[in-house]
């Protein structure tokens, strides 16, 4: 999935099933996850996909050190982001990540939150791009990895009953190994460790309208995700992701 069909997707009422707290619990821990063992971060810095602010809120309370910006492709996300309480201040802009507007050497770091799948070639370029000398990317990355987990085997069965008609995609996630090469050499590489999120929804009906309203169920399966998964109660789903820590 390309970022132009994500924005398709993050349109009015789908940002506005986004921004809801079991959402905000979920990506509050992997940035936490992302942040830890960080390196001291100063100057300005960019939350690249900062949809609606879940990750800017964070950033700007803890990382003070840092002037922040926000960049996404989707008006109705941002829309939400400026309106919560201590945001009004960030200059949020809407943008492809893979045409940022912003002039070469901007940023002393760029954080990439569970949003890099969402985007396109060309994405690795324009934020080495924008980064300036010695300046760090700190992505966390959905990576594909087989999980035992009720939830996960339910929709690998799913996945498999559409192979005929399947299209490898990005936004399904990336292998491992590949996390470390998201920017174009020569970088250094201070952090690459694959983390698994654990989370219980209490049956089928919960799990998929979570996985839908994060965009998961259309970044998986694209235009035609499930509408119904019989599974018994509760239902267990693993969130594998890789965090990458990488100094230009």
């Amino acid at each position: 999935m390309s970022s132009s069909e994500a924005v398709c997707w993050s349109g009015g009422e789908r940002a506005r099933r986004y921004d809801r707290e079991v959402n905000r619990r979920f990506y509050r821990t992997a940035l936490a996850r992302l942040l830890a063992g960080a390196p001291n971060l100063h100057g300005r810095g960019l939350d690249l996909g900062c949809g609606t602010g879940f990750s800017t809120e964070v950033l700007v309370a803890e990382q003070s050190g840092v002037v922040w910006q926000g960049v996404d492709g989707s008006a109705a996300m941002l829309e939400i982001a400026r309106r919560k309480p201590g945001l009004g201040q960030i200059d949020f802009r809407e943008a492809r990540a893979e045409a940022l507007p912003f002039a070469d050497a901007s940023f002393d770091v760029v954080v990439a939150s569970f949003s890099w799948h969402w985007f396109s070639e060309g994405t690795g370029l324009e934020v080495r791009r924008v980064l300036r000398p010695h300046g760090w990317l700190l992505a966390s990355v959905p990576v594909r990895h087989l999980s035992p987990a009720r939830g996960n085997r339910i929709l690998a069965r799913e996945l498999l009953t559409m192979r005929h008609r399947f299209v490898p995609r990005t936004s399904q996630g990336f292998r491992i190994a590949d996390v470390p090469h998201l920017l174009p050499p020569p970088v250094r590489v201070a952090q690459h460790q694959l983390f698994v999120e654990y989370e219980r929804f209490a049956d089928g009906r919960e799990l998929l309208d979570v996985l839908d309203s994060r965009g998961a169920l259309a970044a998986i399966f694209g235009a035609e995700p499930p509408t119904a998964i019989v599974a018994p109660a509760p239902v267990d789903f693993e969130w594998p992701f890789a965090v990458l820590h990488a100094q230009i």
